[in-house]
């Protein structure tokens, strides 16, 4: 009858050593935050008003090439100085400042401050979508030309 006992005991042990295993693990699994990967960057605009720099970059971001660019691959958010930011970002110093972001508002790039010609506004656009790619494994410029059935040579 012993026999039964310790066997009956040795299970019972078995059993419940298997659940506290699964169950951390799936506690472990619900813990991990899994991040929803945005559509677009955030190109967040700070400006302020009666800013000769700030309206420059604003008439350059209007141009057809930045504009195609904006309009495809960013979300254009504009808030003026001294409003808040999103937590963790550097306050701006000057006007314009723009922020480049991702997922939860992460950083992508560096700041972009200052007036920009149109080319150094389409590096710094072109720049976003290489940092965009490296972090989250999608190239949005492959994804929109393949959602809108564009082909590129």
């Amino acid at each position: 009858m012993s026999f039964f006992f310790k066997f009956i005991t040795i299970t019972l042990l078995l059993f419940y050593f298997n659940s506290c295993s699964n169950s951390k693990e799936k506690s472990r699994n619900n813990k991990i935050e899994k991040i929803k990967i945005p559509k677009k960057i955030t190109y967040l605009f700070v400006t302020q008003p009666s800013c000769p720099s700030c309206d420059k970059l604003e008439e350059n971001m209007n141009l057809p090439k930045p504009k195609e660019l904006l309009s495809r691959y960013f979300v254009v958010k504009k808030i003026y100085l001294g409003e808040p930011i999103p937590n963790g970002l550097i306050e701006p110093n000057c006007t314009p400042t723009v922020y480049f972001l991702g997922y939860n508002n992460k950083v992508l790039l560096e700041p972009m401050i200052g007036e920009k010609t149109e080319k150094s506004l389409i590096k710094f656009l072109e720049d976003a979508l290489s940092k965009f790619k490296a972090t989250y494994h999608i190239d949005l410029v492959k994804k929109y030309n393949k959602e809108h059935n564009i082909t590129t040579k």
